[in-house]
């Protein structure tokens, strides 16, 4: 489970004193426990990767933000917290990826948009911007 990749990798941060990656995983590590506890249950792997995606959205943000006002320290800073909740999650599915995986599972011209959204969204459920997808299913069913 992520979570416990997580809490290893946080000890690790304490014992070398990073003190950057310390806070980032222990903001991570708090998110997968309120979110267990509003679950009240184990999280699954799709839902500890989209607590970790949150995180990642909230994090763009506080870029953005920070790029806005002309903080380039922040701005910076904000990069690097970026890189390291990354590392948690899986690489990302490309446009042709998702392309394939429409085409693989009979979504092609004409299909119902809410047909194909629902064929699609758990193969790619923490694999792929929502955003994404939805633009590429809009594409591929014109």
């Amino acid at each position: 489970m992520l979570k416990e990749t997580i809490q290893k990798d946080l000890v690790q941060a304490m014992r070398d004193k990073d003190k950057l990656k310390k806070g980032v995983l222990t903001l991570i590590k708090s998110g997968l426990t309120n979110a267990e506890k509003e679950k009240r249950a184990e999280l699954n792997d799709a839902e500890e990767l989209a607590v970790i995606q949150k995180e990642l959205k909230q994090t763009r943000q506080a870029l953005t933000e920070a790029v806005k006002v002309g903080r380039e320290d922040n701005a910076e800073l904000e990069k690097q917290k970026i890189a390291i909740i990354e590392a948690y999650l899986p690489t990302m599915l490309t446009e042709d990826e998702i392309r394939q995986l429409l085409a693989e599972n009979g979504v092609v011209s004409g299909t119902n948009m809410g047909q194909a959204m629902k064929t699609i969204k758990p193969l790619v459920a923490g694999k792929a911007d929502n955003a994404l997808v939805a633009r590429v299913v809009k594409e591929t069913i014109a």
